[in-house]
């Protein structure tokens, strides 16, 4: 299987975005790719960059919707399937950082929500999105079992266990990864080290160029599951990657490293407990 990450630069310019990506889509489908991820905010400027601006909440859409509707005709006239990321607009009339799914031949398969809210300068999350409360969902596509993990949702390694106990093989993960924020520091072996400690490849797609105040950091990448960089992309805008996935290295990987084997399930009813904030350490 074939995976193209785009790493592409927005504007306010939503139509201007959109052709960027659909040459980026083209770019990936001339290269024989199955599937293309793009980053957090796919057509739209990143506004939690901007601090509680009201007006921002009028980028919203339902799912589906007129955007949805680009997009799965940008997947049917390439063949190819897309997860783009998208500003949702829920029946309950709530915002979500959402994730969609499309098919290669145009059919809407699903979406993931962020889980997970940043709430940091660059970043002021919690006023612009609610945070998903669903689950964290499993896709087929191409016989490749995958989940997506949003941005912030990458830091928190029980989002990726979710992921691999329900058979995924690889994580997609769009971003919005600024130069300037102290994540930028551990950005590459922190993936390294889940796609390891979970025997899955990551393919993270990163936004880039400068959107005042924030520098996008790039460096989109595909890793293995033996935690290897397979191949990245600098911090130049509007660019793809494609690297080739093989089942027999997810194979290798958790032969080598067993960590499905060897949990113990049983002892780990701490992990999601609440937090006890408390001096007490007897």
């Amino acid at each position: 299987m074939k995976v193209t990450v785009a790493q592409n630069h927005s504007t306010p310019d939503i139509e201007a975005n959109k052709a960027r990506v659909a040459k980026l889509v083209e770019e990936a489908a001339g290269q024989k790719s199955d599937i293309v991820l793009f980053p957090e905010m796919s057509v739209l400027e990143f506004f939690p960059r901007v601090p509680h601006k009201y007006e921002y909440f009028d980028l919203a859409e339902p799912i589906p919707g007129v955007t949805m509707a680009w997009f799965q005709e940008l997947a049917r006239q390439h063949d190819i399937a897309i997860v783009y990321n998208h500003y949702e607009l829920s029946r309950e009339h709530l915002c979500f950082d959402s994730s969609v799914v499309i098919d290669r031949k145009g059919v809407y398969v699903g979406r993931q929500r962020m889980m997970h809210l940043s709430e940091e300068p660059g970043y002021n999350e919690k006023f612009y999105y609610a945070p998903g409360q669903d689950t964290y969902h499993v896709f087929e596509l191409e016989g490749w079992r995958f989940g997506v993990a949003i941005c912030y949702d990458r830091h928190f390694p029980e989002v990726f266990r979710s992921f691999i106990m329900q058979g995924a093989e690889y994580v997609l993960v769009p971003t919005a990864v600024a130069a300037s924020e102290p994540f930028a520091d551990t950005y590459q072996f922190e993936m390294q080290a889940a796609a390891v400690t979970h025997g899955v490849y990551i393919a993270m797609a990163n936004r880039s160029g400068n959107e005042d105040p924030l520098s996008f950091l790039g460096q989109s990448m595909v890793i293995d599951p033996l935690g290897q960089v397979v191949s990245a992309l600098d911090d130049k805008p509007n660019q793809t990657l494609t690297v080739q996935l093989e089942k027999s290295t997810v194979t290798k990987a958790r032969m080598m490293f067993p960590f499905l084997r060897d949990r113990r399930p049983e002892t780990y009813g701490a992990v999601a407990a609440p937090m006890l904030w408390s001096g007490n350490h007897s």
